[in-house]
């Protein structure tokens, strides 16, 4: 009789980017449900296929009544399946689907954190997010994080015991799937063509939700500093708007004559990475920037902020850059630099795609996480 594994998170947008292969490799030998919002993205059709799907009226931000209705839903499925374990993901994911499972008795509740909402907020705020986070851990049975340095920062903040969090593998959530994303000199030719951009045009690309957090409008203000000098270079941002932003991104950017292109929500960004030279991701708190890897694969390299959880995605001056957070300055000189240098662009690229293939595979972080279920239930027999 197969194990039953139940899967918790927020929206399709996370689970299409970071469980993807985990789900399909873990349905070859369990029985696997996802818990999540259907109807607040789309989800990767090939999940659908081999994973059963329940809807769940989860939402990212507090909402108490729909809040209560999502773990009512919860508990239901749970006390109807009873899963040998339940695995979350997401903040409001990890809250819900961990309570949930406490209260219907499932032995065993593992949460993966992938960074943390309160990392740059105070007062207030912070204290009452960081709490949830440190419930999310007590209700737990095990606490992953996708990178050593996330790793500390929840030991430092006393979210988790010293030694109480692990990374399976050499970390990220998923790793990449270097099926999908790769070097492809057809598809850059065929996307510039369509956008008129002749080849020796620099692009920056920025993959990723929309929000504040991602140092979106830092991007933003940088770029119209490189378009100033440099006003054929071009700046693709890809993403959902989230938080309702774009349009006030959009008319700073107007303002500040930057030259940007908007694609929005997209199933398939490793297309807008290999038509691009260099990935930027000026974001002020990550997991670990699994995007980035994704970039590296396709033999770009990265632009980021030097913060915890990307310091392990990028090897300063050999796979990508790093920058001081909140630099603006500093961010729009790496710009100039990469966007002039074609030699240092090419060297960094192939660096940071040899990284990505020997280190962050998809199917080597699969493998671990294969790995530990097969280990929990060979210790259990």
């Amino acid at each position: 009789m197969k194990h039953s594994l139940i899967f918790v998170a927020t929206t399709p947008f996370a689970v299409n980017a970071f469980l993807r292969t985990h789900l399909l490799a873990l349905a070859r030998t369990y029985d696997v449900t996802l818990c999540v919002n259907t109807t607040a993205y789309p989800l990767v059709e090939e999940i659908t296929h081999v994973v059963r799907v329940r809807h769940v009226d989860i939402a990212r931000k507090i909402r108490p009544w729909q809040d209560l209705r999502a773990l009512f839903q919860l508990l239901r499925c749970f006390r109807e399946i009873r899963p040998s374990v339940v695995h979350s993901m997401t903040p409001k994911g990890g809250l819900l689907g961990m309570l949930a499972a406490r209260l219907a008795g499932v032995p065993w509740r593992f949460h993966t954190f992938t960074g943390q909402v309160w990392a740059n907020s105070t007062g207030g705020a912070r204290r009452l997010l960081k709490a949830i986070d440190r419930l999310i851990a007590a209700l737990s049975s095990r606490v992953f994080a996708d990178s050593a340095s996330q790793c500390r920062f929840l030991e430092n903040e006393h979210v988790v015991q010293r030694g109480g969090v692990i990374v399976l593998g050499n970390g990220s959530i998923a790793g990449v799937d270097l099926t999908q994303f790769h070097s492809d000199t057809v598809v850059r030719a065929m996307l510039r063509a369509e956008l008129n951009l002749p080849d020796d045009v620099p692009v920056f690309v920025f993959v990723g939700r929309l929000v504040r957090d991602k140092g979106v409008f830092d991007l933003v203000e940088a770029f119209a500093a490189v378009n100033a000098k440099n006003q054929q270079w071009a700046l693709w941002m890809i993403g959902p708007d989230e938080d309702g932003i774009q349009a006030a991104l959009q008319e700073r950017g107007n303002q500040l004559g930057a030259r940007i292109r908007w694609f929005g929500s997209t199933t398939t960004p490793e297309r807008y990475m290999a038509a691009a030279d260099v990935f930027v991701l000026p974001s002020y708190r990550e997991g670990f920037g699994s995007v980035v890897i994704e970039a590296a694969a396709c033999g770009i390299p990265s632009i980021a902020y030097q913060i915890d959880g990307v310091i392990d995605a990028i090897v300063d001056r050999k796979t990508g850059v790093f920058v001081e957070k909140g630099n603006v300055r500093d961010l729009a000189d790496a710009m100039i630099w990469l966007g002039s240098d074609n030699n240092a662009r090419t060297a960094l690229g192939e660096a940071a795609r040899t990284r990505a293939v020997r280190e962050f595979s998809s199917s080597a972080v699969s493998a671990a996480w294969l790995d530990f279920y097969a280990a929990l239930f060979k210790a259990a027999v």
